[in-house]
């Protein structure tokens, strides 16, 4: 009995979703535990430990008389992922916080929020596979969801705490309406609403309602300018609801967090400077601490307190700085400084940037598990970071193969979706390059993930590519 396509697809969906849970449930039972100083939770730690303390302090607050609208800290990262955890805490009476002194994260009641994201995502992949297959045939469709399904580097990320999975489910809706003909005033609306969650989900999201905006701007054939001040005025719902919060909380209007202020700066730009004077990082933190106080003085910002402590880098006089109103000016002036030094060295730069998108395409489906299993053990002198491990430079060869054959079908898929659908094409290149614009000279692979959202489309027709190419030279044999 030959199986319909329509339910080998939902058959996939359906076991991915299984071995998600099943994935996740491996995890907690695993790595939901302290590492050797019995304090730092293995699986919460560093940016996902942030969240969920920020979750923590806003349920106090609330708790403590604050309205939900006022509560919470300067926006120092992107603030919807603290707000699901705290909706997930109160669902759930999950006490999220141990010990306050040593901001110690309770143990056990998190697995049903892995389960809640890997339900999310595959709900949403089951209705965009309802609405592509409208646009692309069944074996090319059947493979894209096959990519979305089970290519390790992304699923590996339902079953962590990371902020990719709520990403690209939010990622998936906008392409699932963007994919919609039929072009209805309803779904604007609710793409500039979703274009609004995925920069507050993850801020790299900020400026992708412009790649959204010039697709539809280029391809929309009726009432154009009415359907994308539509989409524009809902996502500005969103932008304006943020600002509104900060401006409430701490009296002034702000949108981007402030870690979007000084990344370029911390990560990039003083490395750009240390090679241009050859010297050590330890020198140019300390001639950019220098600078810094001038800029403080200059800028008449009370840093009299600051001047008995020592101070190795200019991100640790932000640290410092009480007055937030006073920490956001210097963010910005860190800011200014770090595009400062790139335009004054530009092929230095460009070197750089060219070598960070290269580091940053390689896919890393190890990514979630060694991050776990290398955390747990101080005692290994690695301190949980396993970049620095001899296992990663034995997988990085690994890595290369694995990247270089998905890129090697996404090459021939991209030819392939062109010549059928050009609109199509330019929606998805338009929106891989944005993300190579806006973080690629960070490197950091982890960044590069919800590109594969978009080349999973092209995954799809290059394997259906290769299948007809191999049934062609097939035929050609049986002829002979």
């Amino acid at each position: 009995m030959k199986i319909n396509s329509n339910n080998k697809i939902y058959f996939i969906i359906f076991i991915s979703l299984i071995l998600s849970l099943v994935l996740s449930y491996y995890f907690i039972s695993l790595y939901d535990d302290y590492n050797l100083n019995g304090i730092t939770h293995i699986m919460l730690k560093e940016e996902t430990l942030s969240h969920w303390y920020q979750a923590a302090k806003i349920i106090e607050q609330i708790k403590s008389g604050v309205p939900f609208y006022i509560a919470g800290d300067e926006l120092f990262t992107k603030p919807l992922p603290q707000r699901i955890v705290v909706l997930y805490s109160y669902l759930t009476n999950f006490e999220i916080i141990n010990d306050w002194n040593s901001i110690k994260i309770n143990l056990g009641g998190k697995l049903p929020f892995l389960f809640t994201q890997s339900i999310l995502y595959f709900s949403v992949l089951f209705f965009f596979y309802k609405q592509i297959s409208k646009k692309i045939s069944t074996n090319i469709v059947f493979f894209i969801i096959t990519f979305l399904c089970l290519e390790p580097t992304l699923f590996q990320y339902h079953s962590s705490f990371w902020t990719e999975s709520f990403y690209f489910s939010i990622q998936l809706l906008i392409l699932t309406l963007m994919l919609d003909d039929k072009e209805k005033k309803i779904n604007f609306a609710i793409i500039g609403l979703l274009l609004g969650l995925l920069f507050i989900q993850r801020t790299v999201g900020f400026f992708y309602f412009l790649v959204v905006f010039i697709y539809y701007f280029l391809t929309i054939k009726n009432e154009k300018y009415l359907k994308v001040s539509i989409l524009i005025s809902f996502y500005l719902i969103i932008f304006v609801l943020v600002g509104l919060h900060n401006l409430k909380r701490v009296g002034l209007f702000y949108v981007m967090p402030t870690e979007t202020k000084y990344c370029v700066y911390s990560y990039f730009s003083k490395g750009i400077l240390q090679k241009v004077k050859n010297v050590s990082p330890k020198e140019i933190d300390q001639q950019e601490v220098k600078k810094s106080f001038l800029w403080l003085e200059e800028n008449e910002i009370n840093i009299d307190y600051l001047k008995d402590q020592k101070i190795d880098a200019p991100y640790g006089i932000g640290l410092r700085i009480n007055n937030e109103k006073d920490r956001i000016k210097f963010y910005s002036y860190l800011n200014k400084r770090a595009y400062k030094i790139l335009l004054e060295n530009p092929l230095i730069t460009l070197k750089e940037l060219i070598k960070g998108a290269f580091h940053f395409s390689m896919l890393n489906p190890f990514f979630v598990y060694y991050d776990y299993e290398y955390y747990k053990d101080y005692s290994s002198g690695i301190i949980g970071d396993f970049v620095f491990t001899d296992k990663h430079k034995e997988l990085i060869p690994y890595r290369i193969i694995y990247s270089l054959i998905i890129y090697a079908f996404v090459f021939f898929g991209i030819i392939s979706c062109y010549r059928k659908d050009p609109k199509l094409c330019f929606l998805l290149i338009g929106s891989i390059l944005y993300y190579y614009l806006i973080c690629g000279w960070y490197g950091k692979t982890r960044l590069f993930v919800p590109i594969l959202i978009y080349l999973s489309v092209f995954f799809g027709y290059g394997i259906d590519y290769f299948k007809n190419y191999s049934k062609k030279l097939t035929n050609q044999d049986k002829k002979i």
